[in-house]
């Protein structure tokens, strides 16, 4: 089991991690789908920047802020069916999740004690604290990273 020290420490760098992954990989690899339902390592980039901003800081931000918020559940696959790609550029997912993760941080290394025993409800995964989130935000990075390597791989 992590600590939160080491939570928060490779929260932090996942960042550096998704350069190293996507360094020097071109479009065509970016875009690549393996199969009809598997996401391309730009679409991962790009739903990574909006759960940064849209599901995992806001769970966290209502969990401190709100006295037993219930969670609304994320449908990623109908949000990115219909987000706004202009800003998918390789160059600009990355830059875009620098800040995003930054802005997350900074709110991660602002709780107090309490504001970690904190609950929130989401159906999906039921009552956690924001410890927990901040656990299962990392487990999501992961995911992802693990995903992203080996679609990497898979095209070499």
């Amino acid at each position: 089991m992590n600590t939160r020290e080491q939570v928060i420490k490779s929260l932090e760098q996942t960042d550096s991690k998704l350069r190293q992954l996507t360094e020097g990989l071109s479009d065509a690899l970016l875009d690549n789908h393996p199969t009809p339902e598997d996401w391309s390592i730009r679409e991962i980039l790009a739903h990574l920047v909006d759960d940064e901003i849209y599901v995992m800081r806001l769970r966290l931000e209502r969990i401190v802020k709100e006295d037993q918020p219930i969670l609304t559940p994320h449908d990623e696959k109908k949000w990115y069916a219909n987000r706004n790609k202009t800003h998918d550029q390789l160059d600009q997912l990355l830059a875009d999740f620098t800040l995003q993760r930054q802005a997350s941080l900074a709110i991660v290394r602002m709780l107090r004690e309490e504001d970690w025993q904190r609950q929130g409800t989401q159906p999906e995964y039921g009552t956690f604290t924001a410890e927990a989130q901040v656990t299962m935000w990392l487990e999501h990075d992961t995911t992802h990273l693990d995903q992203i390597e080996r679609l990497a791989k898979q095209a070499v």
